[in-house]
């Protein structure tokens, strides 16, 4: 081999090469010294994490604390479910409602838009034709628009000052 398996090295160390990889590898390491120093070294690695992670102990309640942090953590995400579940469920009735009654709805929203347009076309019409009425309406206009602008003054004053 001319080229160097650097990237084979630690497979090799972890037996995870297949045969006929695993004896190219034995075999460039007999002939390469560069080669023979990094698998010394990782296999000093590999010796230094085997005797550091022996060195760790778990804390006495590790498995309750993990066991009660994946309790907390899934509670919620039920709790979300639920929720949704329920306002789904409460949508139904006024879906079906809705499917059933809505173009019911719609044509009494249209009839009453109707009659509201008809007795206001009827009033302006007997307001109009009785001249009284039709002179009352106006000074009554008049009356709203001289206030509206006389308090519209006064606000605007206030606020000024």
């Amino acid at each position: 081999m001319h080229n160097h398996p650097e990237e084979q090295l630690s497979a090799y160390l972890d037996d995870e090469l297949e045969e006929v990889e695993r004896q190219q590898v034995e075999a460039h390491l007999e002939t390469c010294e560069s080669c023979q120093a990094i698998v010394d070294d990782l296999l000093g690695l590999k010796h230094e994490f085997r005797l550091t992670f022996a060195a760790v102990e778990a804390p006495m309640n590790l498995e309750n604390r993990v066991l009660l942090t994946l309790r907390e953590e899934e509670t919620p995400q039920k709790s979300v479910r639920y929720w949704l579940a329920a306002i789904l469920i409460a949508m139904l009735p006024l879906a079906s409602l809705y499917l059933f009654a809505g173009p019911i709805a719609l044509k009494l929203l249209h009839g009453g838009y109707k009659l509201i347009v008809t007795l206001l076309y009827m009033a302006s019409h007997f307001i109009l034709s009785v001249p009284v009425l039709s002179a009352s309406t106006i000074m009554l206009a008049i009356i709203i628009l001289v206030t509206s602008g006389y308090s519209l003054k006064r606000l605007l004053q206030a606020n000024a000052g």
